[in-house]
């Protein structure tokens, strides 16, 4: 176990960048994982979410106010007849949502979104790449003791140009507000979609936007979550009799998501490969490079009647504790490393008990790679031939 420490700098830039390869390769393999993972996760959801905007508007329906106060079609009166067709038994879940647009000029991007929902219900932000789940990264989600209060969740672009908090983590250590139509709410938390246009939202309790900015019984859009896959259909075809709605399957709207997020997970993948090729060939490289250095330490060895089990033994220890220092090392890089990764590829990654159990497998992989060749060198190696090579 000494061996590897006979050139003391070479062992140490060795151990290093061995180090940061494994926890690097620790966490890209976890960040596929979890693109996949959400993939999966996405169209299990969508596979039984319906979306109903008002018949004949544009794209996510609300913009500008089709109808005025009193004459909305798309309306909380479709909401009850939602809750009325047929097979309504099998509607798991019926979500409303209304939104205004609020334009700030002075601002790179000037348009954002308000956008009232029942607390609990999903931030659904228009454009964001989880079609369904913004992912809170700072403060807390609406609860149900928000319904009539004014507080609000902002997205992170918004955040950052309006409210001027560049870092979610120092969202903890400070109070901020949003003034929307001359009223102030109190921010208590920052979410984040993966893009620009949908994280420039802001989310407040439905009952507190129909106070705000008095839209009558003007709705947005409906989602509705049917109980089963195997009754989506039926429901598809009552909900497409109402006539003041446009009824869209989800499919085909998440296949900007699904692809955004296989894309992150194969690039995740690709990358986590070509640094197992690195480690490999460092690993192996070094132990090769020990192997020649001592041919002749270990023809000397064997002529002295050590057995090539005891050569064997040697390089085995040498390239264990290599590999298990670089652990270590990985161990305490990876923990910083991983938010890092997550910012980057706004990927759930974390330093978790599956990062650590990647990490350990990953050296105990590299060590097996790094002994193999000097093995089986060793175990060749006769005491003439190496007295020769060394001549």
């Amino acid at each position: 176990m000494r061996n590897p420490f006979r050139h003391r700098a070479r062992a140490v830039v060795v151990i290093a960048l061995l180090a940061l390869v494994i926890s690097l390769l620790a966490l890209l393999v976890q960040a596929a994982l979890a693109g996949r993972q959400q993939i999966a996760g996405m169209e299990a959801r969508v596979r039984t979410l319906i979306e109903l905007r008002e018949a004949g508007a544009f794209g996510t329906g609300g913009f500008g106010g089709d109808k005025p106060v009193g004459e909305e079609h798309f309306s909380v009166d479709t909401l009850a007849n939602v809750r009325s067709i047929p097979h309504a038994r099998h509607l798991a879940r019926v979500d409303e949502y209304v939104y205004k647009p609020d334009i700030d000029p002075s601002r790179r991007n000037a348009y954002a979104m308000v956008i009232g929902l029942h607390p609990g219900a999903a931030l659904r932000a228009i454009g964001e790449v989880d079609y369904e789940n913004a992912r809170i990264v700072a403060g807390r989600a609406l609860s149900a003791a928000d319904q009539h209060e004014r507080v609000a969740v902002v997205g992170r672009l918004y955040a950052r140009q309006r409210l001027g908090i560049d870092d979610p983590a120092v969202f903890a250590r400070t109070e901020r507000q949003v003034v929307l139509n001359g009223q102030p709410f109190r921010v208590i938390g920052i979410y984040t979609t993966g893009n620009d246009f949908g994280d420039n939202h802001v989310f407040i309790p439905i009952e507190s936007f129909r106070a705000l900015y008095r839209p009558g019984g003007k709705l947005s859009k409906i989602f509705v979550t049917v109980d089963s896959v195997a009754h989506v259909e039926a429901v598809v075809a009552d909900l497409k009799r109402l006539p003041e709605a446009d009824v869209v399957t989800t499919p085909e709207a998440v296949s900007t998501a699904r692809t955004t997020l296989g894309g992150l997970a194969a690039t995740s993948a690709y990358a986590a490969a070509l640094l197992f090729a690195v480690g490999a060939v460092l690993v192996v490289f070094v132990m090769v490079l020990s192997l020649r250095e001592r041919v002749r330490e270990i023809g000397t060895l064997k002529a002295l009647g050590a057995s090539t089990a005891e050569v064997v033994v040697q390089f085995l220890a040498e390239a264990a504790t290599v590999s298990g220092l670089s652990a270590l090392g990985a161990l305490l890089l990876a923990a910083p490393m991983a938010g890092t990764l997550a910012r980057l590829l706004d990927l759930p990654v974390s330093f978790d008990g599956r990062a650590i159990v990647l990490i350990l497998g990953g050296a105990v992989v590299f060590a097996a790679l790094a002994s193999l060749y000097p093995v089986i060198g060793a175990a060749r190696l006769s005491p003439v031939e190496a007295m020769r090579r060394q001549a």
